[in-house]
């Protein structure tokens, strides 16, 4: 591929940019890789079913029009693995309530997923990666819709309007259906979902004893004691789907985990994305900085050098963001304060996003580690009126288990704080909320919580927590920050 893609550079063809459109794919020199995806794709459509001919034109529905949205698979250190072609349907022209009538994904949060990992790790569970084929068509469509084929899809002469049996990717209830079938395909093996995380299922073998299973649209973990006990698991869903079986996990959503059995440490990172974007922005040979935002920073609205239009500044900071809020929670502060100028972006505010890749540059294989058996505790703080546009405070905190991060946050205080205690007293009433929902996640992974350890370094907050009484200074702090003292209290 690498002199396939020096070919290309001369030609002026960019290989790592999917085309737009068949059109544009047909004319590069990766063609006859994108044609046999294609292939492919139509030949899991006709496997399943999933378009029935019409009978003349149907004028009482709207033929949609579909298309092939190419694309190349990459592992998690960004070297490409297969090229795609995705059969899609133009879904935005849909109607809600004639075309669908409800939307919705199996998608965990990010906390979920570290959150089964840090476990797995520590109580040395096997850990698998199952991934479903064509997910979407498995699914019945629930409404009558009519589409029309692309050109070589059919052969010349036949009809290209067809109605839709299965659910396609690009309608807006695909999703949904897909997670309706899962579901219903898992609860009749005896899987139990649960009622924290409804992409979280856990199930009790007679025989290997409780195995989990995370699905995340269509990829699917499964995580137990026993080895044998996480095949059976993987036969069901094969029974069931066209499944891709990738073994031991290795990446998963973009992330890359190693393992270690021996030492019973599980690291996940994410160096194919952090390099993939240095280079996007050209700042793969740059001077790393030690930090992703030096000290002492400020960013504001001054309203003076802006960029001009078509900057990529909301590009850079929504690709940062992805891997803040994934493996890297050492930048979520520099991200925090960058996402708050997203409308108006200035020469400063670049700069500061080009130090944080500066940053990656020189840590780009860094993630988090779970290792020993740690419980869930957590930390917050909050810096007073540290938003100068607003006078908001911004509040951070961090929850860790076997030793790693399993979410942290940094982000403002949805209301003027008028004191440094108030501040950390509204953060720790977010954090709280926070914990209580952690110490769930981790029961329904069977790990006993308990009381959850929380660090906060003000004497003032401490004081209002420990001694329950209103004072000028808090008498207007709002009801539902007081939960702190009673969850304290217990």
């Amino acid at each position: 591929m690498e002199s396939g893609n020096a070919f290309a550079a001369e030609a002026g063809w960019d290989l790592h940019k999917p085309p737009a459109n068949e059109k544009e794919a047909r004319a590069r020199p990766d063609w006859p890789l994108r044609k046999q995806a294609i292939k492919g794709e139509v030949a899991a459509h006709k496997h399943i079913g999933n378009w029935s001919k019409t009978k003349g034109n149907n004028k009482k529905h709207k033929a949609f029009k579909t298309r092939f949205v190419f694309d190349i698979k990459h592992d998690a250190e960004g070297k490409p693995k297969r090229y795609k072609a995705r059969f899609v349907a133009q879904g935005f022209n849909h109607v809600p309530g004639r075309d669908f009538d409800e939307t919705w994904t199996p998608v965990p949060n990010a906390a979920t997923t570290r959150a089964l990992f840090a476990v797995s790790a520590a109580m040395g569970w096997k850990i698998h990666h199952v991934d479903v084929k064509t997910a979407f068509l498995n699914a019945k469509m629930d409404k009558k819709i009519y589409i029309k084929l692309p050109d070589g899809v059919e052969p010349e002469g036949l009809e290209k309007t067809c109605r839709l049996d299965m659910a396609l990717y690009g309608t807006k209830q695909a999703g949904r259906l897909l997670g309706i079938k899962l579901d219903k395909e898992l609860q009749e093996m005896g899987a139990v979902r649960s009622k924290v995380v409804p992409c979280l299922y856990k199930w009790h073998h007679p025989v290997h004893g409780c195995i989990f299973f995370l699905v995340y649209v269509d990829d699917v973990i499964v995580a137990g004691e026993k080895l044998a006990g996480v095949e059976d698991v993987k036969r069901f869903v094969s029974s069931k789907f066209e499944v891709r079986d990738m073994g031991e996990v290795e990446e998963f959503i973009g992330m890359k985990v190693m393992r270690n059995l021996a030492a019973k440490t599980l690291t996940l990172s994410n160096p194919g994305h952090t390099a993939t974007l240095r280079e996007a922005f050209g700042m793969d040979k740059a001077t790393p900085h030690k930090t992703p935002m030096a000290s002492g920073v400020t960013l504001t609205k001054a309203g003076g050098g802006l960029l001009p239009e078509g900057n990529r500044f909301a590009e850079l900071v929504g690709s940062l963001l992805v891997l803040s809020t994934t493996t890297r929670p050492d930048i979520a502060f520099a991200m925090g304060v960058l996402s708050r100028i997203m409308s108006c972006p200035e020469e400063d505010h670049m700069r500061a996003a080009k130090g944080v890749l500066r940053y990656l540059r020189g840590t780009t294989r860094p993630g988090v580690v779970y290792s020993g058996s740690e419980p869930l505790q957590g930390f917050v703080d909050a810096d007073w009126a540290g938003d100068i546009d607003g006078c908001r405070s911004p509040t951070g905190s961090v929850f860790t288990c076997t030793g790693g991060a399993i979410t942290w946050a940094s982000k403002r205080q949805s209301t003027v704080a008028t004191s440094l205690a108030e501040a950390e007293y509204v953060a720790a009433a977010m954090a709280t909320k926070e914990a209580l929902w952690l110490r769930k996640l981790l029961s329904a992974l069977g790990v006993d919580g308990g009381a959850v350890a929380m660090g906060e370094d003000n004497q003032s907050f401490l004081a209002l927590v420990n001694n329950p009484e209103a004072t000028r200074r808090t008498e207007h702090v709002d009801v539902a920050n007081h939960m702190v003292r009673d969850f304290q209290a217990r």
